[in-house]
């Protein structure tokens, strides 16, 4: 008998961040979007998508507020 091997679908829930005013909801496509505009801005970066998208997404959360 062969052995099955499950795979698990990624999430493709928003992230919630929760503070003590309000709640912000940032999607996927929205990091997508702000990560891809990241790009055209520094195209002579040295920054690669990952980089690009933990920028974005820290970005939109508030973190360089």
């Amino acid at each position: 008998m062969a052995k099955t091997i499950n795979k698990t679908k990624k999430s493709r829930n928003p992230i919630t961040i929760k503070s003590e005013e309000t709640m912000i909801i940032i999607s996927e496509e929205d990091i997508r979007n702000r990560a891809f505009e990241v790009y055209q801005e520094n195209v002579n970066s040295s920054f690669n998508e990952l980089d690009n998208w933990y920028y974005a997404e820290r970005e939109l959360s508030g973190y360089y507020k």
